[in-house]
Order: C-alpha cells, then sequence, then structure tokens
C-alpha cells in the first residue's frame, strides 16, 4: 500500500505521452492504492475535483490552494474560499485532503513577498476553518516559514518537498506537522536531505512525487510520474535500515490520520 501524498496529475498529463488511463492504471500495477492531486491556482481548482471525483475508487484525493508562484488577489483569494465552502458543504468534501499548496517561494518571487505572506496566511486561516491539513510549500525561505507558521499555529499540516536540514525538520515537527521527502531525496548530492529522512521519526514521515518533477533515481532525466513513488519509498527504507513493509505501513497510517 503506497501513498503519493502530492502529485499534480493535471501537470503530468500536459505533456501528452502517457494518457489519463494509462496514468491510473499504472498506478494500480505499482500498487499506489492513494494520491493526492494538488492544485495551485484557481483554473485548477474544478478539474482538480473533478479527477478525484472520476477515480475516487482508485483513492484519489485533491486538495485546493493557491502556490506562492500563482497570483493571490483578492479576486483569487475569494475564489479559493468560495470553492472551499461549496466543496465543504456538497457530498464530495471527503474527498478534499487539504488547503495548498501554499507557502513561500523566495527562489523564484514570480509574487512580490507581502503578496505570499498574505495568500500563505489566508490560506492556513482557511485551513483552520475547516479544519483541514494545509500543504506548505517552503523554497529559499526556510526561516520566514517557520517564523510565521509559530505565530499561526496551523496545527495540522504537510511540509511537502522537504529542503531543509534535520535542525529545521525539528522545528516543523515540534509544531506537530509531517515531513513528505520527494524524488530529490534520492540525489546523490542531497546529504541533508538525507540526514533529515534519518532524522524524522517513522510516524510522521510521508512519501510523494511532486510529479512531474524531481523525478527520483534511477529514473532521473525524464518526465516524473505519481507511480514512480515506490522508489522514493524503496531509498528511504534503505537509507534508514527499515524494510519496505514496515515504511509502507508507517506512511499509509500517517496519511490515513490527516485525511480523517
Amino acid at each position: 500500500m503506497l501513498v503519493d501524498s502530492h502529485a499534480h496529475f493535471d501537470l503530468t498529463l500536459e505533456n501528452r505521452d502517457i494518457s489519463e488511463s494509462e496514468l491510473i492504471a499504472a498506478l494500480g500495477e505499482h500498487h499506489v492504492t492513494h494520491a493526492v492531486q494538488v492544485s495551485i491556482d484557481p483554473a485548477g481548482f474544478s478539474w482538480s475535483r473533478e479527477f478525484a471525483v472520476k477515480h475516487r475508487t482508485k483513492g484519489i484525493l485533491f486538495t485546493l490552494g493557491i502556490h506562492p508562484s500563482s497570483d493571490a488577489g483578492d479576486d483569487e483569494l475569494r475564489t479559493l474560499e468560495n470553492f472551499t465552502t461549496e466543496v465543504m458543504s456538497g457530498k464530495d468534501a471527503h474527498l478534499l485532503f487539504g488547503i495548498g499548496e501554499c507557502g513561500l517561494d523566495f527562489y523564484r518571487m514570480r509574487q512580490s513577498g507581502e503578496t505570499q505572506f498574505r495568500s500563505f496566511e489566508f490560506q492556513i486561516d482557511l485551513a483552520l476553518r475547516y479544519y483541514l491539513p494545509v500543504i506548505v510549500h517552503s523554497r529559499n525561505a526556510m526561516d520566514e516559514t517557520i517564523n510565521l507558521l509559530w505565530r499561526k499555529k496551523p496545527g495540522r499540516g504537510i511540509i511537502h518537498c522537504f529542503s531543509g536540514t534535520p535542525h529545521d525538520a525539528k522545528s516543523f515537527l515540534d509544531m506537530g506537522f509531517y515531513i513528505s521527502f520527494a524524488g530529490n531525496v534520492t540525489y546523490p548530492k542531497a546529504q541533508n536531505l538525507q540526514d533529515s529522512a534519518r532524522y524524522v521519526p517513522l510516524d510522521r514521515l510521508l512519501v510523494e512525487t511532486d510529479s512531474p518533477f524531481l523525478t527520483p533515481v534511477p529514473m532521473r532525466g525524464r518526465q516524473n510520474r505519481p507511480h514512480n513513488v515506490h522508489y522514493t519509498y524503496q531509498f528511504i527504507a534503505d537509507l534508514r535500515g527499515e524494510s519496505m513493509s514496515r515504511l509502507e505501513k508507517a506512511v499509509y497510517e500517517n496519511f490515513d490520520r490527516l485525511r480523517k
């Protein structure tokens, strides 16, 4: 029972070298029982919900959120709020896994720092209102992310595609967050990530692809896909000296805990 806690099926399908039915079939072939379609802007909200509804029997869930690199003015934030309210009051509420991905990205700086902070805080408040996990993106903004989360105290959430040190991981763990590792943990020079993957307790660890990005070794150089999550599982199990079955069970339990 493998879980891909963070994937962008819509972006993966944009390349048109694999069909939707093939992508879903590959999950079953590689024993991926659950995967999360993660939204990055209002343009993808309806598609994400429809995709989860269509493939609910395959364990597909979805999120609603605005990436720190996406437009996040008043209209966009209002659309997010209204769409979340609509979903949470309807029959598909159980398919909504969380709010995000949201956070801070000072690497690209496609939006001003002020806009990013405002959007991030708004989405944390929305997650708190509906008792949903907040899915956090943080790139080149580790200290700022930690400080904001300490102040807002969302309580439930995931640090997606963790990119820090064990010291950073401890800060998030102390706030009650789960830490999710993507395919870049398998890269030979990713020593900080590998140290962190050893450090994070088994009951707070998640695994993701972030597909179509961050393809794990040995598939690096190709477009990533959700079923490739099994390579990252195996790498982390070997890194920690855990059996694959023990890691699978722990990650599934962590994921299940978050969606309740």
